[in-house]
């Protein structure tokens, strides 16, 4: 028999053996021997740390209660008790914290702190958050390049050029364990468009995910064909009905093909297991600022590489039980130093204590504060804000960095827009209805300066706002033009106090000038100022 011959007998046995495997249900893995037993793959999650990344806060005696650092012990003893997790986060890192603005804005040279933290810990996928796009392109595309894992966000693409349509960060990746396939895929949250101003996401679209998780999940399944399938998603819990910003317990309870869903944002600690098409599904949030890892534990019976059952087990591992990494600590004490003496640089003097817990009584020197950069910055006829912050203050004395934080927790742009005295009142009618029922989240508590006016706590809803006159003397009109000094969040269309107060569309809002980051506009006013004396504006009040 010829050499050719009895090559394609061997070819044909191989052929037939594989095509009666597939008859009798066995799979293509069974036919060239796959896993058979019993194996455990253990997840791990963390997310929102927004700059917890050491055990200190810059200042002797003045300590984070978790940080990065009690992961790393955390992290340390499983791996140390021979244990080999699958570490993912489920975004907003570039946010929070004197350590991510220095490395977001001032060092901008060396890797971000982000990408070294990461890459020290060993994690094996992180997920774009909507705080990781609001530092804009010079940040998250230099993550992006420089980190050693992948970042995810397969729902954000690119919306122009060659590559329109194609994701902008990574889709997938895919971690093997015990032999095990893991296919982690990552999404971010749709709604990012309605809080950032446009710059911060030129040339991304951001598509929904429950409109286009299924398809994602079974084109990646097709091609990658995992034992396990792992959706990490930055979107909030939600009620379990489609909502573009919270959609974690929609996508939970209703896509197919999927084992666990690990996801962040609205910050809220959550350990289940939920009913799917699959049967159960685990389901968990390890909440924020690293008080906890989300640990989930899949146990998988499996022959010839299919998966026959699996059982979830998972909890909450609280970091507070973990002393602070001496080795986590001792790696970036370099890195902690530099941003130390940043944060600690003395810009000003304030001459009186600035409380933020009494935002919401009415006028507070805290908000008047940020009326006052916003509107010298500016030059609006109108100021609009409302408190970031409703916890702790920062004391009479010494200004540094390290407070301009506290007073402005985000890096919001400022922005100066038009607006006719009718949409004004309007607007103001909406917020303070929320306000007064306490309705919704108090960063949408927006009060004005630059005009005077009562608000009443017992007329009907809409008729609460009675506006006298602007601040200068001169009589405010409905039907007149003001320029209105806003942050990018609210112009961009964040709370809807724009479409549901004023009934503008934030596309059609006419933004007429646009100003850098509102924290580093505090720190300007205060150094200019030398010496700032904060009081409550009495420019509006509550009546009866």
């Amino acid at each position: 028999m010829s050499r050719k011959n009895s090559f394609a007998k061997v070819i044909g046995f191989v052929l037939s053996f594989v095509i009666a495997g597939a008859l009798l249900g066995w799979g293509a893995s069974a036919v060239f021997g796959g896993k058979t037993g019993t194996f455990t793959i253990t997840f791990c999650e963390t997310t929102d740390t927004h700059g917890a990344f050491f055990d200190s806060l810059y200042v002797d005696g003045l300590a984070n209660k978790t940080s990065f650092s009690n992961v790393s012990s955390y992290l340390r003893k499983i791996r140390g008790d021979g244990e080999c997790p699958i570490v993912v986060d489920a975004g907003d890192n570039l946010q929070g914290d004197n350590a991510a603005y220095y490395f977001n804005f001032v060092n901008v040279v060396d890797s971000h702190l982000v990408s070294r933290i990461f890459n020290y810990l060993d994690y094996d996928a992180l997920i774009v958050g909507n705080h990781d796009i609001e530092p804009g392109h010079g940040v998250y595309d230099r993550v992006a390049k420089e980190i050693g894992i992948p970042y995810l966000a397969s729902n954000a693409l690119h919306s122009e050029g060659l590559k329109s349509g194609k994701p902008y960060f990574e889709e997938y990746t895919v971690v093997k364990r015990n032999g095990v396939k893991v296919a982690v895929i990552g999404m971010t949250n749709a709604n990012i468009k309605s809080w950032l101003a446009e710059e911060k996401w030129k040339g991304m679209d951001f598509r929904v995910i429950s409109d286009m998780a299924q398809e994602t999940v079974d084109r990646i399944v097709k091609k990658t064909r995992p034992n396990l399938v792992v959706l990490v998603m930055h979107t909030g819990c939600g009620t379990g009905e489609r909502d573009i910003e919270n959609e974690a317990r929609y996508i939970a309870s209703n896509l197919k093909g999927i084992d666990v869903v690990l996801y962040g944002h609205d910050h809220t600690a959550v350990s289940e297991i939920v009913d799917n098409p699959n049967g159960e599904v685990a389901f968990m949030n390890a909440g924020t600022k690293n008080a906890n890892v989300a640990r989930c534990d899949v146990t998988l019976e499996m022959k010839y590489g299919r998966v026959l059952s699996r059982k979830f087990e998972t909890r909450l591992v609280p970091m507070d039980e973990y002393e602070p990494d001496p080795d986590f600590n001792t790696y970036f004490k370099s890195y902690y130093d530099e941003v130390k003496a940043f944060a600690n640089k003395e810009i000003g003097d304030l001459n009186a204590d600035l409380d933020f817990t009494c935002a919401l009584d009415g006028p507070s020197a805290f908000i008047s504060l940020i009326h006052a950069v916003q509107l010298e910055a500016t030059g609006a006829d109108i100021s609009i804000t409302a408190p970031l912050s409703l916890n702790g203050g920062v004391s009479k004395g010494k200004v540094t960095f390290r407070d301009l934080a506290n007073i402005y927790r985000f890096e919001n742009t400022l922005n100066k827009v038009e607006m006719t005295g009718r949409q004004i009142k309007d607007y103001l009618e909406y917020s303070y209805d929320n306000w007064i029922r306490r309705e919704g989240p108090t960063y949408n508590y927006d009060s004005a300066e630059g005009i005077d006016y009562n608000v009443s706590l017992s007329a009907e809803k809409g008729n609460r706002i009675t506006i006298l006159q602007l601040s200068s003397g001169r009589p405010f009109k409905m039907d007149e033009v003001y320029t209105v000094a806003m942050n990018s969040y609210r112009s961009s269309g964040g709370g809807k106090l724009l479409l549901n107060g004023a009934g503008i569309e934030p596309k059609d809002l006419k933004i007429i000038d646009k100003y850098k980051d509102i924290r580093s506009l505090v720190g300007d006013y205060i150094s200019k100022h030398v010496e700032v004396d904060p009081k409550a504006s009495s420019n509006w009040k509550f009546v009866k």
